[in-house]
């Protein structure tokens, strides 16, 4: 005890004495302005779990800002943001035990012809994620950095130079386990831009590689992904006659990924993927009338399987399980017109002819489609739009599609009702063989309430599929409801969702339906919760949250994951200086590793901002 009254005392000294400092102002020499200040906190936490020892004591804090200038701010001006033991659950760090470390970015040469910017960040013992798509989060705990210098050539009449290169890694441990997860980024990359003769020029370079480490409930093992590649390309854009334009635009994109689990290490064995693939398109357009517009469209890929693949991964890596056969390609020529009757209503026509091969056979076929869309509320309730299309792929197979939306508006009294519902069929898709069919809805309910309450109620819900490929569906549904008033706000919610995702070299991606995709992780989860806040008095909040997600993954390993976090946090302000106090339990459970943790931190104290200079 009498060590903590010792530090207690130290921190009210220390404060007092930078209270008294906090109006000064501070210059470096002639030429060097220096601006900083910093929320300190200082406070009592305690925390104990299931993979934790039972551990209490004091805590300091700072969250801080420091800015300055070097001659002028046009010639090099900085920022930085240190922290240091932010015990807040759901704060910016993203932290639910403790997080420090810096953010800082320096601009040289602003406004000048050549500018340039640095940044920096560190974090330590900040809450990562690695999850699917939609799904609760798996929280990890560890180190990551990041890197990254930007320069540009911007001289008139020259063409312009954009430079840049970053470069981050992160690691951490699955909460709970000794299962680790790891990953560092390279990214390069160059642009340009030039104008001549009405021309509108532009190219770019990227470059990215990327190292991954799964945890091993979602391969079967700890495994490995490096993949690495790159993209160029350049464009055109002119004026043409008849207030039309029209642009040209190339891209050629190459990648490699190699996935080495533990078993692969040992016998020499993985599953590599690569592609590269080019592709050009054609577009012009013309305006002969304020009504009537016209275009035309001209595409191709060189390569079917690098453009999915380039489409399915992330930055630009290609994930595992994506191949259309040797050879595959697409051609496309299309052209439309649309045409506005009047303000709110216009009709368009389009037609599309396809020439690919994939899968070692080569299709043709033709969309027609026509479009209504309809502005003005109909009833003063609805607006819609509605398209047919008429597709056949030259191998006798012909099929009539329909897309329609329908926005429902209405208010009856204090009750305001909106909607939405969207159905298509036969739609198409990237392959001309394959069509998709969906369907979404969505419904708000909004009430002002006597005594100053407003109640919100939504729903929303999507469906969709490939018409001819099996074990492509996926679908979600989500519902929210919120009660708020002066002091007081409530609100809940539930979502569902289930379908099929696909572990590429930047985590777990759920894709779009998409023909030839092998190597699935089948999904399936629900989370539910709510929350409520309260202001008493002035300058006093009170709120709480609780939520809990429930997945199901099936591929190498079959894993069922829950995970629940209850949180809740009491602040009052006065001036500058402020109280806190906040609580939190997280429990996480994935059964492919073991039974479920759980881990409880509670933190009480008091902030106080000083501006030092």
């Amino acid at each position: 005890m009498k060590v903590a009254n010792r530090i207690i005392g130290l921190a009210v000294l220390v404060m007092a004495q930078l209270a008294a400092a906090q109006q000064q102002q501070l210059s470096v020499g002639e030429n060097t302005k220096l601006n900083a200040g910093a929320l300190f906190t200082f406070g009592y936490a305690g925390a104990y779990g299931d993979e934790i020892p039972s551990n209490h004591g004091l805590d300091f804090g700072v969250d801080g800002k420091l800015s300055g200038s070097y001659y002028n701010p046009n010639f090099l001006s900085f920022t930085a943001h240190p922290y240091y033991n932010q015990s807040r659950a759901d704060s910016d760090y993203q932290s639910i035990t403790g997080a420090s470390g810096i953010d800082a970015t320096a601009n040289f040469f602003t406004g000048s012809n050549f500018p340039g910017s640095v940044n920096y960040r560190y974090d330590a013992n900040s809450t990562g994620t690695f999850g699917l798509t939609g799904q609760p989060n798996f929280t990890t705990y560890g180190r990551g950095q990041g890197f990254g210098i930007n320069w540009s050539a911007l001289l008139p009449d020259w063409p312009t130079l954009s430079v840049g290169y970053s470069q981050g890694s992160g690691h951490g441990t699955l909460y709970g386990t000794d299962q680790e997860t790891d990953s560092s980024t390279r990214l390069f990359n160059v642009h340009s831009n030039y104008q001549i003769s009405g021309f509108r020029l532009n190219a770019y370079f990227d470059h990215n590689s990327l190292n991954s480490k799964y945890p091993e409930f979602l391969s079967g093992e700890q495994a490995v992904q490096d993949s690495s590649g790159h993209d160029f390309g350049f464009g055109a854009q002119h004026s043409l006659p008849l207030h039309g334009s029209f642009y040209v635009n190339y891209n050629r994109a190459s990648a490699s990924s190699d996935y080495v689990s533990n078993q692969g290490q040992n016998d020499g064995t993985s599953n590599t993927s690569s592609y590269t693939d080019s592709t050009e398109t054609t577009n012009a357009s013309f305006h002969p009338t304020t009504k009537l517009s016209l275009n035309v469209t001209q595409n191709y890929t060189d390569n079917l399987t690098g453009y999915l693949a380039q489409n399915l991964g992330s930055n630009g890596t290609a994930p595992p399980g994506v191949n259309l056969g040797s050879g595959s390609y697409s051609s496309t020529l299309g052209g439309g017109a649309t045409y506005n009757f009047t303000n709110f209503l216009s009709a368009q026509a389009q037609a599309t002819y396809y020439d690919q091969h994939y899968f070692g056979n080569s299709y043709t076929g033709e969309y027609l489609s026509g479009t209504l869309n309809y502005g003005k509320r109909l009833f003063d309730m609805f607006t819609f739009s509605a398209s047919v299309i008429d597709s056949s792929n030259g191998q006798g197979n012909n099929a009539l599609g329909f897309v329609g939306n329908v926005n429902f508006f209405h208010r009856i009294g204090r009750w305001q009702t909106s909607g939405q519902f969207s159905y298509a069929q036969n739609v198409q898709t990237l392959l001309v063989t394959y069509t998709s069919s969906y369907y979404r809805y969505s419904a708000n309910l909004h009430r002002r309430i006597p005594g100053g309450m407003t109640w919100t109620a939504a729903f929303n819900g999507n469906h969709s599929g490939l018409t001819n490929y099996q074990g492509s569906s996926t679908h979600s549904e989500g519902y929210s409801t919120s009660l708020s008033m002066r002091r007081l706000a409530i609100n809940g919610f539930y979502t569902q969702s289930s379908g099929v995702s696909l572990l590429g070299a930047g985590g777990v991606i759920q894709p779009e339906p998409t023909p030839g995709l092998t190597d699935f992780i089948l999904f399936s989860g629900s989370s539910y919760g709510g929350g409520a806040s309260v202001t008493p008095v002035r300058r006093l909040s009170i709120s709480g949250s609780f939520s809990r997600a429930i997945s199901n993954t099936i591929a190498a390993t079959t894993s069922h994951n829950n995970m629940e976090i209850f949180n809740a946090q009491m602040q009052y302000h006065l001036r500058r200086i402020g109280l806190q106090a906040g609580y939190t339990r997280f429990t996480q459970g994935i059964s492919a590793i073991g039974a479920p943790v759980n881990s409880t931190t509670y933190f009480v104290g008091m902030t106080r901002w000083f501006d030092f200079f």
